[in-house]
């Protein structure tokens, strides 16, 4: 189960995706790889991938916490500012 921190996502679901700029590494956002692959998921879902791409997804949803939840955080920060999601 996912933890919620600070953000609600459109479907009112929580997330345990830092929703704005993080000041310190977020040790206690995500908790294992099946809540970083679920992370990475949202950070990229519909976006187009190819084998590669899912590669690399999946090689990233082995790194830390605080890797994974940043990167994903960042991710979708990214595409709100640019008017994708």
């Amino acid at each position: 189960m996912r933890k919620a921190i600070d953000r609600a996502d459109a479907d009112d679901r929580k997330s345990a995706i830092p929703a704005g700029p993080i000041e310190s590494a977020p040790w206690s956002a995500l908790s294992g790889e099946t809540e970083y692959r679920a992370a990475l998921a949202e950070a990229f879902e519909g976006v187009e991938l190819g084998e590669y791409d899912r590669r690399i997804i999946e090689w990233l949803a082995g790194w830390d916490s605080p890797t994974v939840a940043t990167l994903a955080s960042l991710v979708i920060r990214a595409r709100k500012a640019g008017g994708v999601l």
